[in-house]
């Protein structure tokens, strides 16, 4: 079927995510920091709702509870994973939230855990913030890992042509030698 003569045309000026240089790995492993130990969180507290659930525990006000802060923990975390700037500053003020509310109970039990995971939220906090930095930047004035729009040959006008450097061709054979005249 013919092309759809109604349809906008492509546009070359902004870059594609998938054009754009691989963000710097310490950035990255900053925010899957964050994720994994809030992925690793939801999923402990989900074990925890379960066997409330499951054994038939007087507190089930507390299984909901902890339901609750698996969905929301599973969902900032996803977030973070995204770089969401808006979802790693909710994890961390989530998690500091109920770090206190424990703390107000009187219940400071698994305080090395609680270090650690304050610790990876902080860093995600800051990865996201950094790589939102480093992509405007990129976007801004772009690495030379990534072609520049001016590099494409259609773009390119005559006078810019003239003074681009050229590709090296091979020297053209000639079969035939050249004749020279009698002196």
């Amino acid at each position: 079927m013919a092309e759809n003569p109604y349809a906008a045309p492509h546009a070359h000026g902004a870059p594609s995510a998938a054009s754009l240089a691989k963000a710097p790995d310490i950035i990255l492993h900053m925010i899957m920091a964050g994720w994994i130990v809030a992925g690793a969180n939801a999923a402990i507290n989900l074990i925890t709702a379960i066997l409330i659930f499951a054994t038939g525990h007087p507190s089930v006000g507390f299984g909901i509870v902890v339901s609750v802060d698996v969905v929301v923990m599973g969902a900032l975390a996803y977030g973070v994973s995204r770089k969401s700037r808006v979802a790693a500053l909710l994890l961390l003020g989530y998690y500091l939230l109920g770090r206190v509310l424990i703390l107000i109970t009187g219940n400071a039990s698994n305080l090395t855990f609680a270090v650690l995971a304050l610790l990876a939220y902080l860093a995600a906090a800051k990865g996201t913030f950094d790589y939102h930095r480093w992509l405007q930047q990129e976007r801004h004035s772009p690495s030379s890992l990534r072609p520049r729009l001016r590099d494409d040959p259609p773009l390119r006008t005559p006078a810019a042509a003239a003074t681009a450097p050229q590709p090296a061709t091979a020297p053209a054979s000639d079969p035939a030698p050249a004749a020279t005249p009698p002196a």
